[in-house]
């Protein structure tokens, strides 16, 4: 068989570049090749803080570079989530995302700068239940108990919040649907005035995730977490009964916590990410740290985080959709 002129030659320059591309394909250096930057839309030292910081010491360990925690708080998760997502998309700038930044405030904010589908879903990294908290103050033990105390008195009681829209307040407003009995939200600039709060009678309910601030609180009698708004009790808090064993089925929620790189970085580099968080959330001192904080390690695949995204944005969107929440940044 003879071929034209102008294709035996382009045969000819192939077959010379085929060695080329094969050896450059081979001395491509492998992600990653320096640090990485997770961003953490929270301020330092609270509980999501730590398990950034955790994980980014387990996957260190991993990718055999650095991963530097970077906080960058305010507007309600949105500095830190606008960060990522017009980062360069090449898996050195993550987020460390959160119910707030990818499920409730695409519902909350009419002028939000960023779409869910600015991130690509890396891996999940821990779930937080949702729990009711009661000051000492208060007489129930029980949350059957609360629920009487609080119908006795409509328009006396008060819980913590952060906010019209925060997690805080969301949760109150589905506990407050699911069980009949009135409050009013006072807001407070985080965990530690509220638990104050709670403590001397301010307030007589926390809605709060689990943490382990909350645990020993609640251990000391400071405070008394009543239900937890989950499956199965909590490890962490075995003696806690579930809102279902209380007679409230239905009332189940957490807030959830992943990785998220910028829309478009390269599959390869996705999956090599995914592998380190799942590595370092199977190494257990990792594990046990994280879960010392109360949280739930999971690991998944990017696939599973965008399903877990889309299902935690219809149940907090119906929430947000019934109390008429619409906010401006």
């Amino acid at each position: 068989m003879t071929f034209p002129v102008e294709t035996s030659r382009r045969l000819a320059i192939a077959a010379l570049l085929a060695p080329l591309a094969s050896t450059a394909r081979a001395q491509a250096p492998a992600f990653p090749t320096r640090p990485i930057t997770l961003v953490v839309s929270f301020p330092a030292g609270g509980s999501s803080d730590v398990t950034a910081r955790i994980l980014a010491e387990g996957m260190a360990r991993d990718l055999g570079q650095p991963v530097v925690v970077e906080n960058r708080p305010g507007g309600a998760t949105v500095i830190g989530a606008m960060a990522v997502a017009q980062a360069a998309k090449d898996g050195y700038t993550l987020l460390f995302a959160s119910t707030s930044a990818l499920t409730t405030n695409p519902h909350l904010y009419q002028n939000l700068p960023y779409k869910v589908s600015d991130f690509q879903p890396v891996s999940m990294v821990a779930v937080a239940p949702w729990i009711i908290a009661v000051s000492p103050t208060v007489p129930a033990r029980t949350l059957r108990e609360f629920v009487d105390y609080a119908r006795q008195r409509p328009g006396q009681l008060n819980y913590h919040s952060y906010g019209p829209g925060t997690g805080a307040h969301l949760f109150a407003a589905m506990v407050l649907a699911a069980t009949g009995i009135e409050a009013e939200a006072i807001v407070y600039r985080g965990e530690a005035p509220a638990l104050t709060a709670l403590s001397t009678g301010e307030i007589q309910m926390m809605p709060a995730n689990i943490s382990g601030a909350l645990i020993e609180q609640h251990k000391a009698g400071r405070i008394r977490i009543i239900a937890i708004a989950d499956a199965a009790r909590s490890p962490v808090a075995p003696d806690v009964p579930t809102f279902a064993e209380q007679g409230f089925a239905g009332v189940e929620a957490s807030s959830w916590f992943g990785i998220a790189a910028p829309s478009g970085t390269p599959a390869p580099v996705v999956t090599r990410l995914q592998r380190a968080v799942a590595a370092a959330l199977a190494m257990p001192d990792i594990r046990a740290r994280i879960e010392g904080i109360g949280f739930s390690a999971q690991a998944s695949s990017p696939e599973a985080l965008g399903k877990i995204i889309d299902e935690h944005s219809r149940l907090w969107g119906g929430v947000i959709q019934r109390l008429g929440i619409r906010l401006q940044l």
